[in-house]
């Protein structure tokens, strides 16, 4: 099964009457042997004419017209190369398996009229607002404090709206555990024997200035003046640099307020908007596939 991706991609490069790709050239194939996630494919309306040229479906995907006496690009050239744009946006993202590629519209929310809890569905339509206002210039992006239970959503929705800026405007993002894939990443340069070490001012700096961060299960490191200083100097130069910065977290953002001084949380309180996740079973009751 392959999704449309039209709706979300400005991308053009392929067959505009071709109902499978709607024009783009490229479709997600949702289910790949051995991959969770799925995998970027080129559409058959490019695929099936790619080896028609001389380039044969090998790169650079261009082949030489002797009437012209230059060389041309393959039709499958612009496809190819939107693709393999995409894939190492996706890939330097860090978005777990489970998540990438997962959209707004993957996630149903369904008839909701008489849904107890209204949590999810108010996150969904600020992300889908956030998503969809980014580049408009009237528009100031504000980013997210997603808190609340285990299974409640906050990840699955920092992931999606991180796989919809990617896809719709072809801007880097990263996905960051705040312990495993920052502070012991810091750590790390410290080590004589880390294959990072002396590297401490790149690593900071490439969390910096990522132009979307999300910041996963914050608060769930140890309380520490180390720990503390080094969030606070990523957190306040995304905020002196105007970049969108998500969190999320199973403690509230009050629980902050006496950390740190308060300055973690008096960044947070300016940079984000707090919205609490009180659905547990989100997995069954709103992703479709």
């Amino acid at each position: 099964m392959e999704m449309n991706l039209s709706e979300i991609t400005s991308i053009r490069d392929g067959n505009p009457q071709c109902k499978t790709c709607g024009g783009v050239g490229i479709t997600l194939a949702e289910h790949v042997r051995g991959s969770r996630s799925g995998a970027l494919v080129l559409c058959h309306c490019i695929g099936s004419e790619c080896n028609t040229c001389e380039a044969k479906g090998q790169p650079p995907f261009m082949s030489f017209d002797r009437k012209l006496d230059k060389m041309l690009p393959c039709v499958c050239h612009n496809a190819r190369f939107s693709l393999r744009n995409l894939e190492n946006l996706v890939e330097k993202a860090n978005i777990p398996p489970r998540y990438r590629f997962q959209f707004l519209s993957t996630i149903d929310i369904g008839d909701t009229a008489n849904d107890p809890d209204m949590s999810f569905i108010i996150a969904h339509d600020w992300a889908n607002e956030l998503v969809h206002k980014f580049k408009n210039a009237d528009f100031t992006p504000q980013g997210f404090y997603l808190w609340g239970g285990t299974g409640s959503g906050k990840t699955l929705l920092a992931c999606v709206i991180l796989n919809e800026l990617i896809f719709r405007y072809g801007i880097t993002c990263k996905y960051a555990k705040v312990n495993k894939d920052f502070l012991s990443a810091i750590r790390d340069t410290y080590q004589s024997d880390s294959e990072t070490h002396g590297q401490e001012r790149s690593i900071e700096r490439e969390f910096a200035n990522v132009d979307v961060l999300v910041i996963d299960d914050f608060g769930v490191q140890k309380e520490s003046e180390f720990n503390n200083r080094k969030l606070y100097d990523l957190i306040d130069s995304r905020y002196e640099q105007e970049k969108l910065t998500l969190l999320t977290s199973n403690h509230s953002l009050v629980e902050w307020r006496d950390r740190g001084q308060g300055r973690i949380y008096s960044r947070l309180m300016e940079m984000t908007k707090e919205i609490e996740l009180k659905c547990p079973d989100y997995r069954t009751k709103f992703v479709k596939r």
